[in-house]
């Protein structure tokens, strides 16, 4: 049983290792209150994936097409529509290739991020 705890060790850091987040904080305009977290987690493997967290609430949970590379999601996050938007660039010759997320809260950009 032993003999297997490599291979279980080299499996879960690759699995990390695929896996990426980026944050930004945003306050709903007109508020007082403490300013939000805005996470968005890339996990890619057989299929890429899209998180968006807020204060440690997963208001998202999206794979983009397939073809395209692009998502597009909504969700609520205390009574204010989130929406996010997933864009994919192939890029030139491979340079600059990746995905642009972009996160709105109630049609306001609340955050831009680049994987």
């Amino acid at each position: 049983m032993k003999r297997y705890y490599p291979i279980a060790a080299i499996v879960a850091l690759v699995i990390a290792a695929c896996t990426s987040s980026q944050f930004a904080t945003y306050r709903p305009a007109g508020s007082t209150e403490a300013s939000w977290q805005i996470n968005v987690l890339h996990s890619s493997g057989v299929t890429d994936n899209f998180k968006v967290v807020i204060n440690d609430s997963t208001v998202i949970d999206e794979s983009p097409n397939f073809f395209t590379g692009n998502a597009e999601a909504k969700g609520k996050y205390r009574e204010k529509e989130i929406k996010l938007i997933v864009t994919y660039s192939s890029g030139f010759l491979g340079i600059g290739e990746g995905y642009e997320a972009m996160v709105f809260v109630s049609n306001e950009l609340a955050g831009k991020f680049k994987f």
